[in-house]
Parts: C-alpha cells; structure tokens; sequence
C-alpha cells in the first residue's frame, strides 16, 4: 500500500498553498520560481546537502546541489525586481535529516519584503499564520481544537530574555564562561569544554525550547551577533526572529543584511567552519555576488516549512502524514 496522506491532506495541502497565494496576491507580491539545482546550496555551517553533477556536451562533469533554500536565488531576482517577492519551493538538506519534525524533502515558503521595517515584519508574519489558519479550520478532524493564535500583536521574547527567564544564564555573545555556568546551573547537555556557539544550542535545546512549549505561539528576536547568519546587526543583537508554535519551530527570519563586503566575510567564515567539521564546501555563487553588488533594497525576508505548518493545522504530532510518501522513499525494509 502507497504511504501517502489521506484524501482530507491532501486536500488541506491544496488549500493551503491556495490560502498563501491569496494572502500575498492581495498584496501585491510576484510569485516566484528560482533553481532547484544549484551552484551553492546555501550558507548554513552545520547543514548537509544533497550533491549532483551536470554533464555537458563534452562529457565534462560540473558540480551542483540541490538547494537547501531558494534564499540565494530569490534575492537576485529582489535585487533585479525591486519588488516583493515569494516562492513555495521544493527544498532539500541531507545528513540524518528523517525525525517528527524533520525531512529530507520539504516545502518551503519563503518571502522578500521591500522594508526595513524588522518589528513590523514579524507581525506580518503573524499575520500570515493567522490568516491560513482560518482558511484551513474545516480540515480540523472532528472534535479537534484548533491552536491558540490569539488577536493581539504576537507575543515576542528576546533570546536573552528566554535565556534569563528558562535557564536562569545573563546571555553576552562569545562568552567562553556560557558552559561553564550552564554546568552550574544543572544543564546536563553542556561539556565544559564547549565552545559558546556549542554551548548556547544546548541550552536551547535542552532548556528553552522545551519551555517554549508552553506558549501557544511566541517570536524569538534579538538573536546574539554571532549567530546572525545573513540578518544584520543592530547593537548588541542580530535582527532575526524565529516562530514557535506549542514549542515547534515554524519560521526563521531576517532584516536582510546587505553589504557585499560583509555577506563574503559571513560566507567564507562559514565555509572554513564547515571544512574544519570535514563537511563538503560548495563553490561561490556569483550571482549572489551580482546581485549584492549591483544592489539589494533595504527588505525583510522569511523562510517557512510549509509542512510543518500543515501538520499544526490538523493537529498532528509529526510529518507523518501530511508529506507524500515520506515512509515509502525514505525507511529502507
């Protein structure tokens, strides 16, 4: 028998790309569609991509990846367009990623909007949630209720505050005393010998996200510099949210960092990080570059796990049912 939704799924699936491209349409954003093979599949240090090759006329083999996310090729058409933009884009990341709320293969949603506006964009993010929610509430199984939004402005809590508040640490980015303290305070997941970076996912892991759980839905915001990956930094803190659901991250956004000079120094800085893990480093985009170079707009952008999100909906405890075929491809007999 074909593992794959059932019909009530996949018809919720149906509406909910119809509810995201209504949501946007009514203002004013192009869709989108941007490579799935791609030169450089995306920044992040601790990811694995999936590799292929392109073989052309000579029989020359030329290295690509399938994209960990459209992020790269989607600010070269902002930068070209000028406009806002969003995409439900296939995306892909290897390397064990098969859990409750993982998948090799995944949607994503992912959107570019042409303001500065960093506070304002979350809400729109919000915005966003509440509005698919609503479209989808006749998926809800029977005698299911439906999640806990809320209609205020979302709930947002700084990292340093979830940090003080959940695990008892005062948060100061780079401090080689974070594991040290963490061990004090009984967090058993941390090594002395951690390394901040090390140490701070631990206690996230171990103590934050977990109190998170309790929250309906939260924004996490001010994100420590070091861990700003493409956001900029204002301050003492990187402008990059995330989204939790019941304790479930949905989203991961930014106030778009963009300097050339200093999108290369992030992108080489984590390339030499992913050799030092003896993990595969893909070629530069010029592209990226291109774009940077002739000019980004002052924009917000945000990345979505649509799956996910559909699970939530329907109030599953995993992506077992909402993804095609997930069990068929992927669990070998």
């Amino acid at each position: 028998m074909l593992s794959s939704p059932p019909l009530v799924h996949w018809r919720a699936r149906n509406a909910l790309k119809a509810a995201i491209r209504e949501f946007f349409n009514a203002r004013n954003f192009l869709e989108v569609d941007t490579p799935i093979l791609v030169p450089c599949p995306g920044s992040e240090v601790h990811l694995n991509y999936f590799a292929s090759s392109w073989q052309d006329y000579h029989k020359r083999e030329h290295q690509l990846w399938l994209r960990s996310s459209p992020e790269l090729h989607m600010k070269q058409v902002l930068a070209r367009e000028q406009c806002d933009i969003f995409q439900i884009a296939p995306c892909f990341r290897n390397g064990g990623e098969f859990s409750q709320w993982h998948h090799p293969e995944f949607l994503m949603l992912e959107w570019y909007q042409c303001s500065g506006n960093f506070l304002g964009f979350i809400e729109q993010s919000y915005e966003l949630l509440r509005f698919t929610q609503e479209k989808l509430a006749s998926f809800l199984p029977a005698g299911c209720e439906s999640l806990e939004l809320g209609e205020g402005p979302l709930p947002k809590l700084t990292v340093s505050e979830a940090f003080l508040q959940f695990a008892g640490l005062e948060l100061h980015d780079g401090d080689p005393e974070l594991a040290r303290q963490a061990k004090s305070r009984g967090i058993h997941s941390v090594n002395l010998n951690d390394d901040f970076e090390t140490a701070f996912f631990k206690i996230l892991l171990e103590k934050i996200e977990p109190a998170l759980e309790e929250i309906p839905v939260v924004a996490l915001y001010g994100y420590p510099p070091s861990q700003a990956a493409l956001a900029q930094v204002a301050g003492l803190s990187a402008e990059r949210f995330e989204i939790y659901v019941s304790g479930i991250e949905l989203c991961n956004g930014f106030h778009e960092l963009l300097d050339l000079a200093e999108n290369r120094q992030r992108f080489r800085l984590s390339n030499a990080a992913r050799q030092a893990l003896g993990k595969e480093v893909p070629r530069e985009d010029p592209g990226f570059w291109q774009a940077l170079e002739s000019g980004l707009p002052d924009s917000c952008g945000n990345a979505l796990g649509l799956d996910r999100w559909l699970a939530l909906l329907l109030r599953e405890t995993s992506l077992e049912r909402v993804i095609p075929f997930r069990e068929q491809t992927y669990i070998i007999p």
